[in-house]
């Protein structure tokens, strides 16, 4: 007897910790400022808004320095251009051989890559195969700024010969790049990797041989052995020659420098891991590092594309719901638990009371499954988790109707009888739960918010039935 009531103390307790941090959350402290530690709610764009973002082809132009034979020079001083006859010449980013359908294709198909990479979910994306442009609408949240900007950048990855611009490893190198977080006494780092192919990892082996640190104990080795033949020697043309110097490679994304470096020791796993920025210590430093490590590993895991846009022009188009839609939410679920309970309560008293903490609980549940699995709802999702609470009441209302019923005729079978109820329930929901299967791997949004939401809630229903609200009410 003493075992049964600690199983069923245990069993409501846990029923209002999943009630309490379903609806209220779980809080910490952050610079003074009390930060809810549960996950938030995904939304739609017909409940979030959306953001149409339209990318034209650069028509800019951009200098180049050639010499006799048309070769380019990639950098010259203004002397060495006269000393050496070199031409300047203007020429558009965007060459019109390069403006094929072919081009516009793959620009496409890498925009939509990058998309997947940073798992963004419900985007629509138009190509007009006549000029190029293309429209992309993206759910509004507060990355979509970082999206944009991530799927218009060019992407070309170059590790370059610091002093001579030899390009040494490019994107065709790469094979993938991901993302990695490490907590040190120090803060939260954030880093990405730059995974190469087989043959890359060749290339990388070979380079970080060539462009190895010298180390300070070697330089002063070298220098006790013989300072002078270490800092000076001559040529035969009486020339002046410096001590060796350590030769260094460029990263380069678009032609823009990101960092220069030797290799302390040869890379022969194929892989490098680049850390970004300092250790975080607050929640904004490490959505920064975020933000940059999942630039750079979606540029990376990526093409270039073969074409430059622009995509300067977005519209945000207004969602329907957006205002407090979380409170109205969880509003509209804390009334439909009262009336819930009341109707229990009134009709079957202490058990109706213990089967309201139930559907409570499966309320709770079901809105944090909804946040954990990432369900993108919609104004049909909304609607389908209604209808998963109505559906968790009938299945209440029919194993309380039939206990009473048993207690009736004086065969008291509580275990059955809820037995029962449930597989009675499960056979009339089945084609149900097959169109939620349906739906929820479909593309068109609504009724894919509708399918998660329905799959989940009719998963848990029989789930939290079974195990949970069948050992309170026995």
């Amino acid at each position: 007897m003493k075992k049964n009531k600690l199983k069923l103390i245990t069993l409501i307790l846990l029923v209002i910790l999943i009630i309490m941090v379903g609806f209220f959350g779980v809080y910490s402290r952050e610079k003074g400022i009390a930060k809810n530690n549960v996950k938030d709610y995904e939304y739609a764009t017909n409940i979030n808004g959306a953001r149409i973002a339209k990318f034209e082809l650069s028509t800019s132009t951009k200098e180049t320095i050639k010499d006799a034979d048309g070769k380019v020079i990639e950098d010259a001083t203004e002397e060495e251009i006269a000393e050496k006859g070199y031409t300047k010449q203007e020429e558009p980013v965007n060459k019109d051989e390069n403006k094929t359908h072919e081009n516009y294709e793959l620009t496409k198909q890498i925009i939509k890559s990058r998309l997947d990479k940073m798992g963004v979910k419900s985007y629509v994306l138009r190509l007009d195969e006549e000029t190029g442009n293309l429209i992309v609408e993206l759910p509004e949240n507060d990355n979509t700024d970082s999206i944009i900007n991530i799927i218009s950048t060019v992407g070309k990855f170059e590790i370059v010969d610091a002093d001579t611009n030899e390009v040494l490893l490019n994107n065709d190198d790469i094979s993938t790049s991901n993302i990695y977080r490490n907590t040190t006494a120090y803060g939260t780092e954030m880093s990405f990797s730059i995974e190469f192919t087989s043959e890359g990892a060749k290339k990388l082996e070979e380079v970080s041989k060539n462009y190895a640190t010298i180390k300070e104990d070697n330089k002063s080795e070298e220098t006790s052995e013989n300072s002078e033949e270490a800092t000076v020697s001559e040529n035969n043309e009486g020339t002046a020659t410096e001590e060796k110097k350590e030769k260094k490679v460029s990263l380069k994304l678009d032609d823009t420098e990101l960092m220069s470096t030797s290799f302390d020791d040869p890379v022969t796993t194929g892989k490098m891991y680049l850390t970004v920025g300092q250790a975080a210590t607050t929640s904004e430093d490490l959505e920064s590092n975020y933000t940059q490590a999942q630039r750079m590993s979606t540029l990376l895991s990526t093409k270039p594309m073969p074409l430059t846009y622009n995509s300067d022009s977005s519209t945000f188009v207004e969602g329907a719901l957006k205002e407090n839609i979380t409170n109205k939410i969880l509003i509209g679920v804390a009334i439909v638990i009262t009336i819930a309970v009341v109707i229990l309560l009134a009709k079957y008293k202490v058990k109706g009371l213990f089967a309201g903490i139930c559907f409570a609980g499966l309320s709770a549940l079901l809105l944090l499954t909804v946040r954990y699995w990432n369900v993108e709802l919609s104004k049909e999702g909304i609607v389908a988790i209604f209808a998963v609470l109505v559906l968790n009441f009938i299945l209440v209302y029919k194993m309380l109707n039939g206990l009473r019923k048993e207690e009736d005729n004086k065969k008291v079978e509580t275990k059955h009888v809820i037995n029962m109820a449930i597989k009675d329930f499960t056979l009339k929901v089945i084609p149900l739960f097959i169109f939620a299967v349906v739906f929820a791997f479909g593309t068109w949004e609504a009724a894919s918010s509708f399918g998660m939401v329905m799959f989940w809630g009719l998963t848990l229903i029989e789930l939290y039935n079974l195990f949970i609200t069948k050992n309170i009410l026995k």
